[in-house]
């Protein structure tokens, strides 16, 4: 068994760019799921309708989610372990004395399902940046942070070793590999 599993960032990307119709044919010769979790959802389709500017995508997501391109992980597991990861996450990095932001629930419901699926190959599709960064270079998303807030940044470097074990690819790999294939 194979399984992407696809953030808000990364299908709002594909979306935008009119590119969503390579989802079918791109999950056919993966040979496996693509997945996104009940968080993700709400985020792209159950805010969205209610956005006239943002309804006409909604309504091609949720037909993705109708026709089996996209399914909906739903697991009270996924929920716990999601608070956990917003927990560790957001006390990574600390500014006058309290936890830091830095990523929100789609994103870290799509790491907790990440922990949950039942096979090695697999990976998530996210082109947020905080939350990739987090994963594949937290010192340099610590730098910055702190370029960007104009002073110094406390860091749990502890915290560090929580995210290295998430794979992650970026919607524009996704791309390249429709283009080729």
């Amino acid at each position: 068994m194979k399984a992407l599993i696809f953030d808000s960032s990364s299908i709002i990307t594909l979306a935008l760019n009119d590119l969503l119709f390579i989802l079918k044919p791109l999950k056919k010769f993966f040979g496996g799921d693509f997945y996104i979790t009940d968080s993700v959802k709400q985020e792209l389709i159950d805010r969205s309708l209610q956005i006239k500017r943002f309804k006409l995508e909604a309504l091609m997501i949720k037909k993705l989610i109708e026709e089996g391109t996209l399914k909906v992980k739903r697991d009270s597991r996924i929920e716990k372990e999601t608070r956990t990861i917003l927990s560790v996450a957001n006390n990574t990095f600390e500014v006058d004395g309290e936890g830091m932001r830095i990523i929100h629930k789609g994103e870290a419901s799509c790491l907790s399902l990440y922990k949950f699926l039942p096979t090695e190959k697999k990976a998530i599709v996210m082109d947020e940046r905080t939350t990739r960064m987090l994963c594949e270079s937290p010192e340099n998303l610590h730098k910055l942070i702190e370029k960007k807030n104009h002073r110094k940044i406390k860091k749990n470097t502890l915290n560090y070793a929580f995210f290295k074990r998430f794979r992650i690819i970026r919607s524009s790999e996704l791309v390249y590999i429709a283009y080729k294939k």
